[in-house]
């Protein structure tokens, strides 16, 4: 049991997972600052926000690894190259994914008389499709980290406080900036270690246009500048409770300096948990 396990989380990539849970905390916390709350709700939407998000690995997966990008000396994503399930499998794996949070996306909408849930949630699905999928795969094309932001900032957040609140609320917009970012941060440590491999199989990431020396300043950015902006909340408890997770910080950017890029992608994304979590619960106690 714990084999099959630990094979779904490579397949899977389930270290990734605080990229689209912690905004549906957060996305929750903003809604319950609005007055309403639903514990039926939440759970709905975290479920869904999973099966979304690990269908989006999936087809990444897929289509790298059809496309070439993926290859068995120097993949970070192991699923394919390691013949851990055969690509038909994995694609059908991950339309199925897609089908069962798009139903519960359709059920929240229904229930809560939320419609404009229904063009978010395709906007979204059209993010994580198009991410690599059909002749446009825009992660080719240099714009992976505006589409991740996207679609695990904004996206998210304020889909989740929709759900909640039944109604947009600018706050999920603004509080989904600083997640938004440091869930971007993710995928640039991705970059930075693929820079080579990814030039040489014939494309760009915002990480090889940048170069090193740049690539690691915009990564520093993306780490740090949440910490400023949690100033903007106008309550001392959100920059303070954000304060504490500011050590992890600093040990990515001391493990960026030294290139150690493998290591940096994981705890980048434990960082996103820490971080958006103390986030969300310096607005529930500011409120």
């Amino acid at each position: 049991m714990k084999a099959l396990l630990g094979k779904w989380a490579v397949i899977l990539r389930a270290y990734s997972w605080p990229a689209s849970l912690v905004p549906v905390v957060l996305g929750s916390v903003v809604g319950w600052r609005a007055g309403r709350f639903s514990w039926v709700d939440f759970c709905l939407t975290f479920l869904a926000a999973l099966l979304v998000h690990s269908a989006a690995n999936l087809a990444n997966t897929y289509f790298d690894f059809r496309n070439g990008v993926d290859r068995k000396e120097s993949a970070d994503d192991r699923g394919l190259v390691d013949g851990l399930m055969t690509p038909r499998a994995m694609l059908f794996t991950a339309l199925g994914l897609f089908a069962a949070g798009g139903a519960i996306g359709v059920l929240l909408a229904l229930k809560n008389g939320v419609p404009q849930l229904l063009w978010l949630g395709a906007f979204g699905f059209a993010l994580a499709w198009f991410y690599t999928g059909t002749g446009f795969a825009y992660k080719y094309r240099a714009l992976g980290d505006a589409g991740i932001f996207f679609a695990f900032g904004p996206c998210i957040v304020a889909g989740t406080a929709l759900i909640q609140a039944r109604a947009f609320l600018p706050e999920a917009f603004w509080a989904s900036i600083p997640v938004g970012l440091l869930i971007v941060a993710i995928l640039h440590a991705n970059n930075m270690r693929d820079a080579a491999g990814d030039a040489g199989s014939g494309f760009s990431t915002l990480a090889g246009l940048l170069g090193p020396g740049g690539a690691l300043k915009f990564y520093y950015a993306l780490v740090f500048a949440p910490y400023l902006f949690s100033f903007t909340f106008g309550s001392v408890w959100p920059p303070v409770f954000c304060a504490l997770s500011a050590p992890l910080a600093v040990k990515l950017r001391e493990r960026a300096a030294r290139g150690e890029f493998s290591p940096l992608v994981p705890e980048t994304a434990r960082l996103v948990a820490v971080f958006g979590l103390l986030l969300s619960l310096g607005l529930y106690i500011a409120a």
